[in-house]
């Protein structure tokens, strides 16, 4: 057995595995450790694997067949939501937060539906800092269905608060519009906080960077709405390069 020690942010490599294990953050008798390996390549919890390894590792055609149907739904949801938001540009809709609270409580279903059957991995921790409760609430669903942690926040001081209370998580994604504390001003406070202000965060926001001033703003990413949940999940994954989607 190798034995290292290894200090947050550093990591331990298996170039011939393709394989990186990355300590993220230690506290007390806990360490939580980020893996980059190949898609092919299965990462299981030691405690999972021994409770029931052959079922873990090679599911069953009749869980194929239940994941095939679960994909194929969400597939369904994700192009209704499209095309809400179609017909939403074009004005053609008349009653759009009826028809979104219907597609938001389908998405909990289908989360519902999943969350017993996810094996957790060592996924980072987001925290969703939006004022409009679908919105926040639709975001946060995708991100789970990706197998991400997820908190949530409907202001800036309240998120704010919640980052003082407990642990802090690997990311922020915030809206820069938001009334009482905006995004800029929000930010301006973690990036002047010690205990903060390493913190990752990304925009998300209708508004372009430009329209906030001409100097930078101190983020590590910016995504335009309508967000492409694809894209997002992989920045989010992605621990190491800032990100900028239109």
């Amino acid at each position: 057995m190798l034995v290292l020690a290894r200090r947050p942010g550093q990591k331990v490599v298996f170039p011939g595995l393709g394989i990186t294990v990355e300590v993220l953050r230690s506290r007390g008798n806990v360490t939580r450790l980020g893996i980059e390996a190949p898609n092919d390549v299965i990462i299981l919890r030691d405690e999972v694997l021994e409770q029931d390894p052959l079922e873990t590792v090679t599911p069953s055609a009749a869980d194929r067949k239940q994941r095939h149907d679960w994909r194929n739904k969400l597939n369904h949801l994700m192009l209704k939501l499209q095309l809400l938001q179609r017909r939403l540009e074009l004005g053609g809709i008349d009653d759009p937060e009826t028809q979104l609270n219907d597609l938001l409580t389908q998405l909990a279903d289908v989360e519902q539906c999943t969350s017993d059957a996810v094996v957790e991995s060592a996924s980072p921790r987001v925290m969703i800092v939006e004022d409009q409760d679908n919105e926040r609430e639709l975001l946060a669903t995708c991100l789970r269905l990706g197998g991400i942690d997820v908190v949530t926040a409907s202001n800036g001081r309240e998120a704010f608060d919640r980052l003082h209370e407990g642990d802090l998580p690997d990311l922020i994604l915030l809206d820069m519009r938001m009334p009482d504390i905006d995004g800029p001003t929000f930010l301006k406070s973690v990036r002047d906080d010690i205990r903060l202000h390493n913190l990752r965060v990304f925009a998300v926001s209708g508004s372009t960077q430009s329209e906030f001033g001409s100097n930078p703003l101190p983020l590590d990413g910016w995504f335009s709405k309508p967000v492409r949940i694809d894209a997002l999940l992989q920045a989010v994954r992605n621990q190491n390069s800032p990100t900028s989607v239109s």
